[in-house]
This record gives C-alpha cells, structure tokens and sequence, in this order.
C-alpha cells in the first residue's frame, strides 16, 4: 500500500513539473523571434493544455473507463485544432 501512494506521489511531482516546465517554455518562445517560433510556440502550447487536462481528468474523474474515453476523444478534438492551427501558421509564414 505505501509503495504505491510513494509511486502516485512520484508521478504527481513528475507532472507538476512538466506542468512548470512547458508554462516556463512558454515566454522565452514568445521572445524569440524567427520562422519556426509559431511552430514551437503552438507545440509547447498544445502539450502544456494536455498536461494539464490529464492532471484534472486524473483528480476529478475516478471511473477509469470513463475517464480513458474523455482523454481519447480529447486527443481526436486536439488533432483537429493542431491540424488546423498548423495550416494556418504555415499560410501565414508562407504569404
């Protein structure tokens, strides 16, 4: 039983500081000013709101079936917007 509360303690460190760690990511992106910062900026963005989604799924969600389903189709809904949010940047870069 303690093993696996220090393993859930383990993780939940790990995740707050890769929560930290693409928020911190963010602002340097945004001050550096070249072709691939759109590209970068919206990578670090999008995986920063994954992180994050996950945590709450993991606090407030507590069926597991449930809780797989959600973090499935939020990564479908998560391709559609990259995917667009990708052509855009290239269009806008492009033209």
């Amino acid at each position: 039983m303690k093993k696996t509360h220090a393993r859930e303690k383990t993780l939940a460190n790990n995740v707050g500081l890769l929560q930290r760690i693409t928020a911190a990511s963010l602002i340097p992106t945004i001050l550096i000013a070249n072709v691939s910062t759109p590209i970068l900026l919206n990578i670090l963005l999008f995986w920063h709101i994954h992180v994050g989604i996950e945590e709450i799924l993991a606090d407030y969600v507590h069926h597991e079936v449930t809780r797989n389903w959600i973090l499935i189709l939020i990564r479908v809904f998560r391709c559609i917007i990259i995917k667009y949010v990708f052509c855009f940047t290239v269009k806008v870069v492009l033209d």
